[in-house]
């Protein structure tokens, strides 16, 4: 019997062989959640960046996220910067590692779309989203009922 979880985990697992065995970047690979955050800082251009506004963008709880600003600080990833207005907060800055190589995964994870998506109808793909969106709205709604 075919499963969604099953397949969803399976074309996850696909498409990270695929960018590790075809990306041209040398470094090791930021997962897909630091990729978001890593978009997410330089989306805002120069702008001020902090944990709360990435918690709030990507929908990451905060205890999550904070484990993985962790982590992307000791790859050197990203600076925390205490707030010169208010000590409880901490500026999220890209380090220049990841400034310099930002654009060469951002490539890979490009070419991985444009080959995830090939021979697929824009009709197919649009279908696609509402399902996969309608999918992550069940759940939405099913995790507020039980909180």
């Amino acid at each position: 019997m075919e499963r969604v979880t099953y397949q969803i985990k399976d074309i996850n697992h696909e498409i990270m062989r695929f960018i590790c065995e075809t990306s041209t970047a040398k470094q090791k690979m930021p997962t897909p959640a630091q990729m978001q955050i890593l978009h997410f800082i330089i989306s805002k251009k120069g702008q001020k960046v902090y944990q709360k506004d990435i918690a709030l963008a990507l929908n990451l709880r905060r205890a999550t996220l904070s484990e993985i600003l962790s982590t992307m600080e000791k790859n050197n990833l990203i600076h925390r910067i205490q707030d010169k207005t208010d000590t409880r907060k901490k500026e999220i800055t890209l380090s220049k590692e990841a400034k310099k190589n930002f654009q060469i995964v951002k490539n890979s994870l490009n070419q991985a779309e444009n080959t995830i998506t090939k021979n697929i109808s824009e009709e197919n793909l649009k279908l696609f989203f509402q399902i996969t969106n309608q999918m992550k709205e069940n759940l939405k709604n099913e995790r507020m009922k039980i909180c």
